[in-house]
């Protein structure tokens, strides 16, 4: 996991814009942070002792947390200089946009030259318009500053001292017919139409010098309502667009959820894929029959409803390709059924081994037949099964003295386990308790009342040699556990493994919940002498969890290795 986050991580650095992978880097972030948080919940507490092969693992681990995290803290710094470079460029042009400002003020309160202003305002016009953004939160202050002084412009600096009658009449009149068209807009059906041209006439109006001073909040006051009138209209438009949008995103999550469904299917025949295909292929038609989503999630729905249709069509197109292959893949596989009935056809593990055979003979049903092949490892198959169900039946039709007989050879290997006289050598002695341990799990069951007590004279009788080797209690523990797991698998009872592995588990997250509740009560205790004893007492019982937690672990890592 580590290796697949630095790869996705080093490969998107490779991008100079930021922007472009700042979703991917997120997104491999978050999957870092949470395979740590993961790791956290289950690591060994730090005082105890760590294994080599555990801390060959945590180190190498620590290498590519150090490789990740450097790749984290460069994504990081560049997306910060990225932001702060742009944060930069707006405040420098809003320098320059008060600067320009300045300079309009100073232009409408003193130049009295009404050529060398006009000239002046044009320039000005041109230097605002060249620059880019500002901050948002400030771009209405800065723009009703600017429009004001433009309207400051046309009217505050006598300039109807040298515009002559008929320049003041043409601009009425171009204002006029500019409202005239805004009112016609209201009948404008597009309304992207509609917008556009708003923002063209709101630019001529600001271009078009000055009029009548008398009919100018007149004129103003219809320009402005009719405006309003628009705006108000455009905005209500993507507001029910909004609505329509989010409408069409539940449609469209319920046909992924439908694609989803469909793609999690599988299929045995050409024609359950051709009907299947049929579905599918609706499906997309109805998609492309439901309106737009929003730009934010357009691409994100639409590569996920995309995403099942590859996945279903490549499954599709796998299985025809699977239909064109030599009949030899077939025998292949009913050859590894084979290989599976005979590794477990001489288990006494009677309730799972059934259900494992007959899963296997469910399986061959399906693969279909194989060609000349086909009737060899079907003997074969059919012997280990038979093999296997006769010895069930041999067993179950004289259970007690099967049972009876296991028993007395088991007490037999218990005999000789008690009347074995340990060699000097101790890892002879080891060997010959561990053949000593297989010659009693390889035989079968023994009566139900009677299993208890004969197991605990066989662990009482190989527990004294091991006291006598002087082995610790986690090597004693180890030999044991791991020839009964020998046992397990020579017998074929894989099942029972399976069963013991997620007993283990559970008991590994119940010690562990113990030892927290444990330690939550100390908390509520207080300092008088019966509280110091009753903290005595838990602490005991967390100890223990804690020894019971490693011998646990080590039992599965014992598990993992078989």
């Amino acid at each position: 996991m580590r290796a697949e986050i630095l790869e996705n991580l080093t490969n998107l650095l490779q991008n100079e814009d930021v922007n472009t992978i700042n979703t991917g880097a997120n997104d491999a972030i978050r999957k870092y942070r949470s395979l740590l948080s993961d790791e956290q919940l289950v690591a060994k507490p730090a005082e105890e002792e760590q294994t080599e092969e555990e801390l060959a693992v945590i180190l190498e681990d620590r290498k590519l947390d150090t490789k990740i995290e450097e790749l984290i803290i460069e994504f990081k710094d560049r997306r910060k200089a990225f932001r702060k470079k742009k944060e930069e460029e707006e405040k420098v042009n809003l320098i320059a946009k008060k600067a320009i400002l300045a300079e309009f003020k100073e232009l409408v309160e003193n130049e009295e030259n009404i050529g060398a202003a006009f000239a002046k305002r044009k320039e000005i016009q041109e230097r605002w318009k060249e620059l880019g953004n500002v901050p948002k939160d400030k771009f209405e202050d800065i723009q009703s500053e600017y429009s004001k002084l433009n309207d400051f412009f046309n009217y505050n600096i006598n300039i109807y001292k040298e515009i002559q009658e008929h320049d003041l009449k043409r601009n009425y009149s171009l204002k006029n017919k500019i409202i005239f068209d805004l009112n016609a807009l209201k009948e404008e059906k597009s309304i992207k139409k509609t917008q556009s041209s708003l923002n063209e006439m709101l630019t001529q109006w600001d271009e078009i010098g000055p009029t009548f001073q008398d009919k100018w909040e007149e004129l103003k006051e219809q320009f402005w309502g009719t405006v309003n009138e628009l705006r108000t209209k455009i905005k209500a438009h993507y507001v029910a667009q909004a609505e329509k949008m989010e409408k069409n995103l539940e449609v469209k999550q319920e046909l992924i959820e439908k694609s989803k469904e469909l793609t999690s299917l599988s299929f045995d025949t050409i024609k359950e894929w051709n009907s299947a295909t049929e579905k599918a292929l609706a499906l997309q038609e109805e998609w492309k029959k439901t309106g737009a989503v929003s730009k934010e999630k357009n691409k994100e729905v639409w590569e996920e409803f995309r995403g099942n249709f590859d996945v279903f069509f490549g499954k599709k197109n796998e299985y025809f390709k699977t239909l064109k292959k030599d009949s030899s893949k077939n025998l292949n596989k009913k050859k590894e059924i084979v290989a599976k009935a005979e590794e477990i056809k001489l288990s006494d593990d009677w309730k799972n081994t059934t259900i494992e055979l007959k899963k296997l003979q469910g399986q061959w049903k399906e693969i279909g037949h194989t060609g000349k092949g086909e009737q060899k490892v079907w003997e074969q198959f059919r012997a280990a099964c038979d093999f296997f169900f006769n010895n069930k039946k041999e067993y179950f039709a004289n259970r007690e003295t099967i049972e009876s007989e296991n028993m007395a050879k088991k007490k037999e290997v218990i005999k000789e386990i008690l009347s074995f006289k340990l060699p000097d050598n101790s890892n002879e002695a080891i060997q010959k308790l561990k053949e000593f341990s297989s010659q009693f799990l390889e035989i079968g069951n023994v009566p139900f009342k009677q299993k208890d007590e004969v197991y605990n004279e066989y662990k009482s009788a190989l527990d004294k040699h091991y006291d006598s080797l002087k082995l610790d209690r986690k090597e004693k523990t180890k030999i044991n556990y791991k020839n009964k797991l020998e046992g397990m698998v020579k017998k074929g009872n894989s099942g029972t493994i399976n069963k013991e592995r997620d007993y283990l588990k559970r008991k590994l997250t119940n010690l562990n919940n113990e030892i927290g509740q444990y330690e939550n009560n100390m908390g509520f205790f207080g300092m008088s002498k019966g509280a110091e004893k009753m903290k005595a007492d838990i602490q005991k019982k967390i100890d223990k969890n804690k020894q019971e937690i490693e011998t646990v672990r080590q039992k599965l890592k014992l598990i993992k290795d078989v």
